[in-house]
């Protein structure tokens, strides 16, 4: 009897080839200081992490000015023409927020012998007030120090950007752009992170980027990147500094590991906590394409209208790509496959029946996998509660139970249904959603079609020659990656969406399931039922530090002091909060507060001549925020017009600030000075307790003041 004609050996089969799959998406063996002068080392590389993240370094920190120094210092040493790039730079945020920052980007340039353009190779320096930042973003800096010191003189002018104020606004970016004055250079790679380890994905690009794509397939050397995902990342409102280049007409690709969620601004964003595998990757890709590009055609490779890829990779080895052009041609050839198919089929016994049963059984299927990962998110949202991100620590047993349960489920379903109806026709009618989808998404989201379409062209063409496994090695090489990258991107936050994909992903798959799931119909759901009940109870076990949020709030005018936390008091707040808490509005959240003994903050001075307000600070301050009720219109500093807003913040704000506005008069300014640190006496936070990430207000004393406006 043939191997795989066994059950038990086809399901050990499809289990070996889906972990050799995401065995090799891992990242790369760090490699050791001893490593040639003209390799990546990520051992040489952490003594740079070890050093930039000793602890949180905001703007407007002691701790921000030796990493800033130390910048300069290592570039200079390394050969660069180095300058601190001091700039004060502002965005918009939502419609209310105004966003400034005094920044101070690092400049490190060298020339090239016949440049075509600049390669500009960007990390940003600042970290989150809450966390050292190894990862976000110590990691891309380090990875380019390493990187500038491999890198040899070429053709083209490279030039290392280490922005500033990332964190507070993507400012230091904004501050680069508008030093710029329109000279661009033509090619940017970003360096993130979000987490401490993973594989390093590229996963956003500028628009028409295939010129762009096909030398970057060329070049990377480990290449996780995906128009899939690219497509879906830009549904979603985050950014990173690339977003404010790409705004101003530049050319890039963005880089960023994004395992180990819990780390991500947190104080366990550590050095021993960054996977060197992670910062090796990263080191690797930056290198590599270094090289390439400064030897490169850039004005060819960036120039804009040049049409948009679709790609993906395959192992992490090979980039795939072709025109998006294509996307409409190939669904047509998907549908007329499907057509033919069908139309061949028509006739065998009980295929119409099956066909339809398995577009009904198919659309169940899809609904039963969604509602079993939302059942096991409720008994996950216990070990969410106060997590860093809400990311439990034992999330990746978490989806693996997610994923044993999806499976039980639906065995019991296809089960029930491959005993009952000619496969052919019941795999088929499944296989009208995945063509359904595949139209949809051509119309709606391209990038994400090679998804769809080469699992489906090949399950029909498995299904046209009754060879099952046709059908499988497409849907293993593609779908188990796609699956765990979105669970690494959304951690447990969608697991509905993470059960639809494993119903969706099962279609393909029936015909060569067909023996497995005919054979002891209890084993299976048996076996996954006792693997998902192991892998929850595994999950269980994994613990960590909780979130805790306090800060010190004394008003001025009235002479009253609140301690403030962003979270139900836990056992070291109600140490202070010793009376009930009152719900307020804090830093534009809400948050619980209760009376605190006054320790007279030094209180900022406010002056008010006509229309100039001069603001002076009573000692160095992580931000400023400049409220009103009502929109404060006219406004201009340093001569340079400001948007109409009802809130300012300004981050690492000069000892004394000038604005021009026009408020109505009778309207109230609110002003407050938030500085570092708690009170002096103040009792430290126990161990198993982390500051969240809620950036300025974690920490701090604010003192707050309120300027009735008069008239000009």
């Amino acid at each position: 009897m043939n191997l795989l004609q066994r059950p038990l050996a086809t399901l050990l089969l499809l289990g070996l080839i889906t972990a050799g799959v995401m065995v090799l998406q891992a990242p790369p063996d760090p490699v050791p200081a001893s490593a040639p002068a003209d390799r990546f080392s990520a051992e040489r590389a952490m003594v740079h992490v070890r050093e930039l993240a000793r602890a949180p370094h905001p703007p407007g920190t002691p701790e921000h000015d030796r990493v800033r120094d130390q910048l300069v210092a290592s570039f200079r040493q390394l050969g660069f023409t180095t300058t601190v790039q001091k700039r004060v730079a502002w965005r918009v945020h939502g419609d209310r927020d105004l966003i400034l920052a005094t920044v101070e980007n690092i400049v490190a340039e060298r020339p090239g012998s016949a440049p075509t353009g600049t390669l500009l190779l960007m990390a940003h320096y600042d970290s989150h007030g809450t966390g050292p930042g190894a990862g976000d973003d110590a990691a891309g800096v380090a990875a380019l120090l390493e990187t500038a010191r491999a890198l040899a003189p070429s053709r083209n002018t490279l030039r290392i950007l280490i922005t500033d104020a990332e964190e507070v606004g993507l400012l230091g970016a904004q501050a680069h752009v508008d030093a710029l004055e329109g000279k661009s250079p033509a090619l940017a790679l970003n360096f993130e992170a979000r987490g401490g380890g993973g594989p390093v994905f590229m996963f956003e690009t500028s628009e028409g980027n295939l010129p762009l794509m096909r030398e970057f397939a060329v070049a990377a050397p480990r290449p996780h990147a995906s128009s899939l995902m690219y497509a879906l990342y830009k549904l979603l409102p985050n950014d990173t500094d690339l977003t404010v280049l790409k705004q101003a007409g530049m050319a890039g690709l963005n880089f960023a590991f994004v395992g180990r969620w819990q780390h991500y601004h947190t104080a366990l964003d550590t050095p021993d906590g960054l996977d060197q595998g992670s910062l090796q990757q990263h080191g690797d890709t930056a290198l590599a394409l270094g090289r390439h590009f400064l030897a490169a055609d850039l004005g060819a490779i960036a120039r804009p209208g040049r049409g948009e890829a679709i790609y993906f990779d395959l192992l992490g080895r090979i980039l795939l790509l072709y025109p998006a052009t294509l996307a409409w041609p190939l669904t047509a050839l998907a549908l007329a496959a499907f057509a033919a198919l069908l139309w061949r089929l028509r006739r065998g016994p009980g295929v119409l029946k099956s066909f339809l049963a398995g577009t009904g059984l198919a659309l169940g299927s899809l609904i039963v996998g969604a509602l079993t990962a939302s059942g096991l998110e409720v008994l996950v949202k216990p070990f969410r509660q106060g997590i860093p991100n809400q990311d439990p620590y034992g999330v990746r047993w978490f989806e693996a139970a997610l994923l044993a349960t999806a499976l039980t489920t639906l065995a019991l379903v296809w089960g029930w249904a491959l005993r009952r109806f000619e496969v052919r026709g019941l795999t088929l009618g499944a296989l009208l959603w995945w063509l359904l989808a595949l139209v949809a998404a051509t119309a709606i989201l391209p990038g994400a079609t090679y998804f769809l379409l080469w699992p489906l062209l090949f399950a029909l063409l498995g299904l046209w020659w009754e060879k099952p496994w046709v059908a499988a090695l497409p849907l293993l090489l593609l779908f188990p990656p796609v699956w765990h990258n979105l669970a690494l991107l959304l951690g447990f936050g969608l697991p509905f969406f993470l059960g639809l994909l494993v119903a969706f992903g099962l279609m393909p798959l029936l015909p060569l399931l067909r023996r497995p799931f005919q054979t002891r119909l209890w084993v299976l759901p048996a076996a996954g039922l006792s693997a998902a009940v192991l892998c929850f109870a595994v999950g269980a076990t994994r613990t960590g530090p909780r979130l805790s949020t306090l800060a010190y709030l004394e008003d001025a005018a009235t002479g009253k002091a609140q301690w403030v936390s962003f979270h139900m008091p836990d056992a070291w707040t109600r140490s202070l909060m010793t009376e009930p808490a009152e719900d307020i509005r804090f830093g534009g959240r809400r948050a619980h507060a209760s009376p605190a003994p006054v320790f007279h903050l030094p209180r900022p001075s406010l002056l008010q001549d006509g229309k100039r307000l001069t603001i002076t600070l009573p000692e160095r301050a992580l931000a400023l925020v400049l409220s009103a009720d009502t929109p404060m219109s006219g406004m201009t500093q340093d001569g340079k017009p400001l948007p109409a807003v009802r809130r300012l913040h300004w981050f690492a704000p000069p000892a004394s600030l000038t604005f021009e506005l026009e408020p109505q008069p009778g309207s109230h300014l609110t002003v407050d000075v938030i500085l570092p640190g708690l009170p002096p006496g103040t009792p430290a936070r126990p161990a198993d307790l982390i500051p969240a990430p809620v950036d300025p207000y974690t920490d701090t004393r604010v003192i707050r003041q309120v300027l009735a406006v008069q008239g000009s």
